[in-house]
């Protein structure tokens, strides 16, 4: 069994400042009328390398967005390969807060039809992630990959990665 997550390349992000309906902002402030628009780009994506069911009771692996580090625990056993956590890249305005969403939980597919869950995503962001001066921010992100019954295959699966202005 191995597992990548895919994600696009290169995403547009959904920038509520941007818009010209004042009903769509995420707050009191008025848009500029030259607003930098905020992009995310996806640099490496979300790799939980080569595992094994060892029976039906199922397992999961974990992959730190901050260190990178994997945990597996219950019935899943490491075949080797490197695993690698994900990594994106915000640009947009200098200086400006920014708020990072990942969904809650995603499917993940194999070409055989099996299937298998990543959950509680997360990044290495603060609670109040800024731009840089540059207009730049990198990100790291992991999740937990939870794997049961008979499933087996290269589960693939894409992120919805969300990112505002505050």
């Amino acid at each position: 069994m191995a597992c990548a997550i895919s994600l696009p390349q290169s995403v547009a992000a959904q920038c509520r400042l941007c818009a010209t309906d004042s009903s769509t902002l995420s707050s009191n402030r008025a848009p500029e009328q030259n607003e930098i628009p905020l992009n995310i780009e996806i640099t490496a994506n979300l790799d939980f390398s080569r595992l094994a069911l060892l029976n039906r009771a199922g397992g999961e692996v974990e992959l730190d967005p901050q260190s990178g580090q994997r945990r597996i625990s219950g019935a899943l056993t490491d075949l080797g390969g490197l695993s690698l956590h994900g990594e994106g890249r915000l640009t947009g305005a200098p200086g400006r807060l920014v708020r990072v969403q990942l969904p809650e939980r995603i499917i993940l597919s194999a070409p055989n039809g099996a299937t298998a869950e990543l959950a509680k995503l997360d990044t290495d962001l603060p609670a109040q992630a800024r731009l840089g001066g540059d207009g730049r921010l990198t990100f790291s992100f992991g999740g937990r990959l939870r794997v049961t019954g008979n499933a087996s295959g290269q589960f693939r699966g894409r992120i919805a990665i969300t990112a505002d202005y505050e």
